[in-house]
């Protein structure tokens, strides 16, 4: 038994001394393995000067990578694939290689890019959307002008009201448009007033509500407009104190230095001889009147004024026919 134990521990001592060595001559081979990678870049595949360029350099495996023998024991302990070796043939190898690199190219390929080309192509331009002009039409009306705020509002005309002079209206330019006060008129008689008034406006007693039979005009009055005795349907006579602008003749008032007659008493029936200088009646003179005959044959008449055709108007060359 003692002579078995001691045959054991002396297995033991040469098993553990043997193992040591594996791992001392392992460690030299992997130290070496670092020593020539470091010294030759094998480390870094397709780098300039490392493994993928000496293999190129030495015709693609048809030599081997290394003659250092404790590399080749190395690969040959760990298992490593054999090296390629000097004389062996692998130009089917490159041929497949070089075909399956044809084929996947475009596979690996990015979209747009040139083969052998490192540049991708420029990125397409695409136009601009271009707005169309916008036109502004012209305005067609003109913008209302708005006042400033302080400027003050424009006040309209003031109404002109007519003030009123011993019971009559009168105007801003001193003519007689109306009757204030019908007491004026007394018994049918209107006298018109001496001041305050410098004339008659047409249409002045159209709407007095009282009958006027007879109307006394005094100097002051300088201005008669024709038509002035419009609507007096009952005036039977007019009586005008004598001035330079008118006159009166048989209830008659004249004008223009007798050659016109302005107003006719509108009450009147028969026939009326007109004077021989006369040459034109008034516009409305006759407007109202009730005569039934004018005799103008001594006279050379221009206008007739709107004569009324109940009227019979006698004329010299009516006589001649």
């Amino acid at each position: 038994m003692e002579w078995c134990g001691k045959l054991y521990g002396e297995w033991r001592s040469a098993e553990n001394l043997h193992r040591m060595e594996r791992t001392v001559l392992v460690l030299i081979v992997f130290l070496m393995l670092a020593g020539w990678v470091w010294d030759t870049g094998a480390a870094i595949p397709g780098t300039d000067g490392g493994y993928a360029d000496r293999l190129s350099r030495r015709g693609f495996g048809m030599e081997p990578v290394s003659d250092d023998p404790g590399i080749l024991a190395v690969m040959a302990v760990t298992g490593c694939s054999p090296v390629p070796l000097k004389g062996m043939d692998m130009s089917r190898d490159i041929a497949e290689q070089e075909r399956l690199t044809q084929e996947t190219a475009p596979l690996i390929t990015p979209a747009g890019l040139t083969a052998g080309a490192d540049t991708f192509p420029a990125e397409p331009k695409y136009p601009e959307e271009t707005a169309p002009p916008i036109s502004i039409p012209a305005e067609e009306h003109p913008a209302e002008t708005v006042p400033p705020a302080d400027a003050p509002a424009e006040e309209a005309p003031a109404e002109t009201v007519p003030s009123s002079v011993d019971g009559v209206f009168v105007n801003e330019y001193g003519m007689i448009c109306g009757i204030q006060d019908p007491a004026v008129v007394s018994d049918g008689y209107l006298v018109l007033p001496s001041e305050g008034c410098t004339g008659i406006a047409a249409g002045a007693f159209a709407d007095v509500p009282v009958i006027i039979a007879e109307i006394y005009i005094p100097a002051n009055i300088v201005h008669i407009e024709e038509g002035a005795f419009a609507g007096l349907g009952y005036l039977e006579w007019l009586e005008a104190e004598a001035s330079e602008s008118y006159y009166t003749e048989d209830g008659v008032l004249f004008s223009e230095n007798g050659t016109c007659i302005l107003g006719f008493p509108s009450a009147r029936t028969g026939s009326y001889k007109v004077p021989d200088r006369v040459t034109r009646f008034a516009e409305g003179a006759f407007g109202e009147a009730k005569i039934e005959v004018i005799d103008a044959v001594g006279c050379s008449l221009e206008a007739t004024g709107s004569l009324p055709s109940s009227i019979l108007l006698l004329r010299a060359e009516d006589l001649k026919g």
